[in-house]
């Protein structure tokens, strides 16, 4: 099972279903990896993020390296990929792309062998609880008012979620007195049969963190998300010390799993498969969390791609259902799993289950003018 192909292609202005209540945004671009081996399978995945220097750097570095070798190996083509690749150029992007490989590959692997990815992982489950993060405004989108967020909440707690969040300290100086208020609204407008979670976007400092937490316990906040500046390891630890609820946080540009683990400071370790460097890392770090007693969870959009590790870990747990980024997905893929009573059934077919709809990559391809950085001869 050589690999025969290699392309990455960025998507664009592909249509999608906007927020509920809202016209916008009603289009998305994405990033698709296709790895096609010589017995004509094709494993396929989509990334995190979007840029032309990612999809250069595999179209015209990445693909050279890796066609010929050995697809079922993993292990010696992601060792070949990071062997190869100057790093220090692409920062976080070189993880993205990384991962794009690694996830593409297990697909192949899942497809060859008959099974799904998350037995190949260790199948520990065959559904997972899932959240629906919601409320965002994108590409210039006025923030939600107090009602619209409440409004929003409400709805979707009425076609079945059971676990929603919402973003706090995204104003220009986090606001935990503001927060509270509308993290009470969506309490008051869902009742206390749905559980509401926080994601802090790495925004606030200790002492603003300390203060949304503490009020906003009586509403039953089942975690908080990436609540303090950079993920630092040492405040994370002093807010877990202040507040009961569970903390949750994944690896930086700054800061590892590790770092994360060793300075205590998070309950549920929160790895994203699609920017950490795919299966193969997020098999690792959930063997580490493990070894330090942590479970697993999800967070950062990508939740088809990120079900498989998490129904696959003993520790693994929930999955985000971002709403603008998971209706991207329905756009793309065929069968994407939908939330279902608070749970999503993992794909049972070979692989991931999750196949670009026919003709939408040739329909949405745009061609990126970039530099051509790594196609040049001697960059790398």
């Amino acid at each position: 099972m050589k690999i025969a192909r290699l392309e990455a292609h960025h998507l664009a202005n592909i249509p999608i279903q906007p927020p509920p209540f809202r016209k916008l945004p009603n289009v998305e671009h994405a990033l698709i990896v296709e790895i096609e081996t010589t017995d004509g399978l094709i494993g396929y995945s989509m990334g995190g993020y979007t840029h032309p220097v990612i999809v250069d750097f595999l179209n015209n570095h990445a693909a050279d390296l890796l066609i010929g070798q050995d697809a079922s190996c993993i292990e010696r083509v992601i060792a070949r990929f990071d062997r190869h690749s100057v790093v220090r150029f692409m920062g976080r992007a070189y993880l993205s792309a990384l991962a794009l490989v690694d996830i593409a590959l297990w697909d192949l692997k899942g497809k060859a062998l008959g099974v799904p990815v998350h037995k190949l992982l260790g199948g520990a489950r065959d559904k997972v609880e899932v959240y629906v993060t919601h409320g965002a405004a994108y590409g210039g989108a006025p923030v939600y008012s107090v009602e619209e967020l409440a409004a929003e909440a409400k709805h979707l707690a009425g076609l079945g979620n059971l676990h929603l969040k919402n973003t706090v300290g995204r104003q220009t100086v986090p606001n935990p007195a503001d927060d509270y208020i509308r993290m009470k609204a969506m309490r008051e407008a869902v009742g206390p049969g749905v559980k509401l979670a926080m994601d802090g976007n790495s925004r606030m400092t200790v002492a603003q963190a300390t203060r949304l937490c503490q009020m906003t316990e009586e509403l039953d906040i089942s975690f908080i998300e990436e609540p303090v500046i950079d993920n630092h390891p040492t405040l994370l630890r002093e807010l877990r010390g202040r507040t009961s609820i569970p903390v949750a946080a994944a690896e930086n540009h700054k800061y590892s799993a590790r770092d994360l683990l060793v300075n205590d400071a998070v309950d549920i370790l929160q790895p994203n498969v699609t920017n950490d460097g795919g299966y193969t890392a997020g098999l690792r770090i959930g063997m580490l969390a493990q070894a330090f007693g942590r479970s697993l969870g999800h967070g950062n959009g990508s939740g088809p791609h990120n079900i498989a590790l998490q129904a696959g870990l003993s520790n693994g747990g929930i999955v985000e259902y971002h709403f603008h980024k998971w209706m991207a997905y329905n756009a793309i893929f065929e069968n994407v799993p939908q939330p279902e009573n608070g749970f999503l059934h993992v794909s049972q077919e070979p692989g991931l289950g999750l196949n670009p709809k026919r003709g939408l990559i040739q329909e949405f391809r745009k061609v990126d003018r970039t530099s051509l950085l790594f196609s040049q001869p001697g960059a790398m």
